[in-house]
């Protein structure tokens, strides 16, 4: 009998055994066995929602996308058949088709469920950029293995994080022990406040793509005070299709038909309060005249909607999207600009699939320097394929200085005037730029148009006073060419302006040359080096009135973690980018999910990414410049710390963050 029992039991093999190495190895082959390409390939998908508000306050309704869950029912149900598009083999495109639900609108409510519906568990990534998975082979150094063999052709698969950090998961997975093929797995973890639980069943070994055939998750999400509990069920390669017509037919009518799995008992029940409460026919309706609530309505839904809330609108050939009004993830803030405040507009309009119309503007203003930025580009795109546009850019930049007011009211008074501590000699911006864009070559595109500047002094008295302009003009024709020689390799641009007087009151002549090099290189498990080099002059100068460099220049509107801290300088005096007649400048960047910071006790497994910065520049009549910086980013802000050098003199220390809570909300 205890040999029997022995007999019957699995067998555990840790992960420093070798069948523990052999069972992951088998699993890296299934993949490589099994690479596919889906580009444009095209599956159905039904997902459902189900929510539970158990405890909420006020504060609900300040967090993006759950303003529908923070009154009313405490309860919620979601349904949607979508068409999803693999764009390649790392990302795809959702795209609803039917609807149905109790939510209001159908609004969607904890966007970033949608995320968990859709894992691809032998991608670096399990959604997106964010979960490590324990089945790839590149993230092995960050888990721990044990292995059962279940006596069944199969063998259980645990696994666990080395050290915890919200980028890892722990679970298990049910593998083929001959093939490696994954046939279920069960994970649990937290992505962006939210903690889960998800069970995948893997689709069949000849499915082309990476998708699953069935996922169930358990999510809960909490926050100050809040409690919101979810469970989303996702059904994929659904055969059904969508009837020719939906017209005149319900959205509950047409998702019964097409719907692969039943409906819970709790779903029915939650489906039918929501039919009662509107058909008021069917129940005794009170004529009884009531007293409106006219600050709860204004209260809810005209501030609520307006302010804390995206405003968006989307027809079949136009959209529309305004960032809410109040939005703490447009906040940011460092020593040097001090705090600043944007708003971000997307709007489009399609012509045909080849061409369609874009309008992005933003708009910010900094509370150190009250000052009111805004940049407006409309593009018409006319040949995608082509990387084919024209585009018209107006915006009022950053406020520049005029090196000759201080040489000419210095030369005339002497040295009674001190200009680094006062913005006498500052001057906005007024920038139109139109230029038109086309890919001659699949290496090569070229870039043409105008760029015509207004510059106007921000204290006028004062430029008056000393018999100096109070408005410079500048038009200037402008060539642009970038180069890619190789496919995922460095981007080299050169671009050319020179100024011509006489046009439009343009009263400033000058040559500008600008020589820039990026490469943002790739490394397995989610590293990347970012790397970027160049340099630029002026010529043919008959005053030394403005400086204004494309590729080198302070930003006010900056973007954040991806698109701004890797290739700029944080600490560099804003007007050195505008008093040297030449620069030359390098930075690279060290990306990657856990470095340093993960490692520390506590504060260690909320750090989603580190990077390590190094920058220099040289310009006129100054030492080398140096930077160094650390920064890294998770699920509520980011924040980096750098260290400025003029040569071999320390400078100053600086401090930069933004908001990243709800990012993805």
């Amino acid at each position: 009998m205890v040999l029997g029992i022995l007999t019957g039991m699995p067998s555990i093999v840790f992960c420093k055994g070798k069948k523990d190495s052999l069972i992951l190895q088998r699993i890296y082959d299934f993949k490589e066995s099994h690479k596919t390409m889906p580009d444009s390939v095209e599956d159905n998908v039904y997902a459902k929602y189900r929510f539970n508000v158990e405890r909420r306050n006020p504060t609900l309704w300040l967090i993006p996308t759950m303003y529908v869950l923070a009154k009313d029912e405490r309860e919620y149900l979601r349904e949607s058949y979508n068409h999803l598009t693999y764009i390649n083999q790392h990302k795809v495109e959702i795209n609803d088709q039917v609807l149905s639900g109790t939510i209001r609108r159908n609004s969607r409510a904890m966007p970033t469920l949608r995320d968990l519906m859709i894992p691809n568990i032998y991608d670096a990534t399990l959604y997106d950029g964010h979960i490590l998975s324990p089945f790839n082979q590149h993230n092995r150094r960050h888990y721990k293995y044990s292995q059962s063999n279940l006596g069944d052709g199969t063998t259980r698969l645990d696994f666990r994080p080395k050290f915890y950090n919200t980028q890892l998961i722990n679970g298990f997975a049910i593998v083929d022990t001959e093939s490696g093929h994954i046939i279920r797995t069960v994970m649990n973890g937290e992505f962006d406040m939210i903690s889960f639980r998800t069970e995948i069943f893997q689709s069949e070994e000849e499915w082309p793509l990476p998708t699953p055939k069935r996922c169930t998750t358990a999510a809960t999400f909490k926050f100050l005070g809040n409690r919101i509990s979810a469970v989303i069920d996702g059904c994929f390669n659904c055969e059904k299709p969508l009837p020719d017509s939906l017209d005149n037919i319900s959205e509950q009518d047409v998702m019964d038909a097409l719907r692969p799995i039943p409906l819970s008992e709790t779903d029915k029940r939650i489906y039918e309060a929501y039919n009662l409460r509107h058909q008021p026919d069917t129940i005794v309706v009170d004529t009884t005249p009531k007293k409106e609530n006219l600050l709860k309505k204004i209260f809810w839904d005209t501030i609520g909607e307006t302010l804390i809330t995206p405003i968006s609108a989307e027809s079949e050939k136009a959209s529309f999207r305004l960032s809410p009004l109040i939005d703490p993830l447009e906040l940011g803030w460092s020593d040097t600009r001090g705090l600043r405040y944007k708003i971000n507009l997307r709007a489009r309009y399609t012509f045909s699939p080849h061409r369609y119309l874009t309008l992005n503007p933003r708009f910010g203003y900094n509370f150190k320097f009250k000052e009111f930025y805004f940049t407006i580009p409309l593009r018409m795109t006319y040949n995608p394929k082509r990387n084919g546009y024209a585009e018209i850019v107006y915006g009022n930049g950053n406020r520049i200085s005029n090196g000759q007011v201080a040489e000419t009211i210095n030369h005339q008074h002497g040295d009674t005037l001190h200009f680094d501590t006062n913005d006498i000699d500052k001057f906005t911006d007024y920038e139109l730029r139109a230029f038109n864009n086309i890919m001659i070559f699949n290496w090569l595109d070229i870039e043409a148009g105008f760029n015509y500047h207004k510059r106007v002094a921000i204290n006028k008295d004062f430029m008056r006073q000393y018999g100096m302009p109070t408005e410079y003009r500048s038009f200037a024709p402008m060539i642009g060419l970038k180069i890619t020689p190789w496919k995922s390799g460095p981007v080299f641009s050169i671009d050319w302006e020179r100024a011509i007087t006489g046009v439009y009151k343009s009263d400033i002549k000058y040559e500008r040359w600008e020589f820039d090099g990026s490469w943002k290189y790739k490394l397995p498990g989610l590293r990347v080096i970012n790397m970027r080099a160049g340099g630029g002059f002026y010529g043919h100068k008959r005053q030394n009135y403005f400086v204004d460099y494309s590729n080198f220049r302070d930003n006010n509107l900056p973007e954040g973690w991806e698109d701004d801290w890797s290739g700029s300088f944080e600490l560099l005096r804003s007007g050195t980018y505008n008093e040297s007649n030449y620069y030359l400048r390098s930075n690279i960047s060290y990306d990657s999910p856990m470095m340093i910071g993960s490692w520390v006790p506590y504060l260690g497994k909320y750090i989603e990414r580190e990077r390590f910065y190094w920058g220099t520049a040289i310009v006129e009549h100054a030492r080398p410049y140096y930077e160094l910086g650390y920064s890294f980013t998770n699920r509520y802000l980011s924040m980096g710390i750098f260290a400025g050098f003029n040569g071999a003199k320390y400078q100053r220390m600086g401090i930069a963050f933004n908001i990243e809570l709800f990012r993805r909300w």
